[in-house]
C-alpha cells in the first residue's frame, strides 16, 4: 500500500532502521510541518508596504516594512523593523519569512489558531492510525470528495460533503459537526474523528481488497524477517538486514495492519481468515491429488492419469494459482 510503502521505503540501515521522516530533526518547525501559505503568496513586495516578518515557525509575528528587493541570487528583501524595540534596524531577509501584508497578520494568526487546535485532537505523527488513515484514503477515497490533511492532525478536506456522505451511507452532520471543524477555501476542514470514521467505513465496505492488501504485507513482512530485502528505490547495492527488516516492521509495519484490520469489521476479518484457511487446505488437496496422478502416470496408468487430471485440473490449478506463495 502507498502510506506504509513510503514509511517502509524510507529505512535507513544505522539508527535500528529509523525511516528518515521520522527522525528527530526531520521537521524543523510548527510552521513547516502545517505547511503554511501565505495570503500574499501572488503579490509582489513593493517598496514602502507593511509586512509581517517571523524568522521560525515559534517567533511571533512582527511589523516590518519593505525597503527595496534585492537583485542578486538567492532573492533577498532589506526590511526594516518598525516597532521601536528594534531601533530602526535593517535587515536583509528571505522573502519566505515575510508572510502576509500586515493588515492580513490578524487572518493569518486566526488560520494559525485554527490548525492548531485542530492538529491537537488528531493522533501522533507516529501513531499507526495516520498511517493507516493515509493508505485507505490513498487507495479508495475519492480526491475529489475528501483527502486527509497528512502531518496536520490527519484531519480530513472535505470538499464535497453531501456527494461524500451517501457515498458512505453517513448523514452530512456525522463528518461536520464537530467543534473544531471550520470551512477553509469552499471546503470543510474536520478533525480527526470525522477522518478516522471515513477510513473505517470506506475499510469495512472493501474489507475484502484491504484484507488481500495486509495479507501480502505480512508476507513480504515474514520472507524479510528471513532473507533481509533492498529498497524499493536507491542502489541496487543498498541491503536491509533480516534483524533490522523485522525491527522496522515490529515498529511500524505491524501496527498499521493491525489497525487496518480492525478497522474492516470482525465479521469480515473472521470470513476472509476461513476462506484463507480453506484455500490453503484446497491447495493441500490439490498438491496431494497431483501427486497421486503423477504415480500413476509413472507406473504405466496414462489414461486414468489423464482422466484424474480433467477432473481435478481446472479448479486445483485455479485455487492453486490464488494461493499466494511465500
Amino acid at each position: 500500500m502507498m502510506a506504509l510503502q513510503r514509511l517502509t521505503s524510507g529505512m535507513l540501515q544505522s539508527s535500528g532502521g529509523t525511516p528518515a521522516f521520522l527522525q528527530v530533526g526531520a521537521i524543523s518547525s510548527t510552521e513547516g510541518w502545517l505547511g503554511w501559505s501565505t495570503v500574499g503568496d501572488d503579490h509582489r513586495m513593493e517598496p514602502g508596504e507593511s509586512w509581517a516578518y517571523r524568522a521560525r515557525g515559534v517567533d511571533p509575528l512582527v511589523e516590518v516594512r519593505v525597503v527595496r528587493q534585492g537583485t542578486q541570487k538567492p532573492a533577498r528583501v532589506l526590511a526594516r523593523f518598525v516597532s521601536d524595540e528594534f531601533e530602526g534596524k535593517e535587515e536583509w531577509v528571505p522573502p519566505a519569512r515575510l508572510k502576509v501584508l500586515w493588515s492580513q497578520a490578524a487572518e493569518f494568526r486566526a488560520r494559525e489558531e485554527r490548525w492548531a487546535r485542530m492538529c491537537a485532537v488528531g493522533p501522533g505523527q507516529e501513531d499507526p492510525r495516520d498511517y493507516a488513515a493515509s493508505e485507505i484514503f490513498d487507495e479508495y477515497v475519492d480526491n475529489e470528495l475528501a483527502t486527509i490533511n497528512y502531518r496536520r492532525g490527519a484531519s480530513i478536506t472535505i470538499k464535497q460533503k453531501e456527494a461524500l456522505a451517501e457515498r458512505l451511507g453517513l448523514r452530512v452532520e456525522q463528518l461536520t459537526d464537530h467543534p473544531e471543524a471550520f470551512t477553509e477555501d469552499g471546503a470543510v476542514v474536520a478533525p480527526w474523528l470525522a477522518t478516522e470514521l471515513v477510513a473505517r467505513t470506506v475499510a469495512e465496505q472493501n474489507a475484502e481488497k484491504v484484507l488481500q492488501r495486509v495479507e501480502a504485507e505480512e508476507r513480504q513482512a515474514r520472507y524479510a524477517a528471513i532473507h533481509g530485502e533492498h529498497p524499493s528505490r536507491g542502489r541496487r547495492d543498498d541491503y536491509i538486514s533480516p534483524e533490522i527488516s523485522e525491527e522496522v516492521d515490529r515498529d511500524y509495519g505491524r501496527p498499521v495492519r493491525d489497525v487496518l484490520r480492525s478497522w474492516c469489521g470482525a465479521e469480515n476479518v473472521e470470513r476472509f481468515d476461513e476462506l484463507v484457511e480453506l484455500r490453503k487446505e484446497i491447495k493441500r488437496v490439490g498438491d496431494v491429488a497431483q501427486s497421486a496422478i503423477d504415480a500413476l502416470r509413472a507406473y504405466g496408468h496414462p489414461a486414468l492419469a489423464s482422466r484424474f487430471e480433467r477432473e481435478l485440473g481446472t479448479p486445483v490449478e485455479m485455487l492453486r494459482a490464488d494461493q499466494p506463495h511465500g
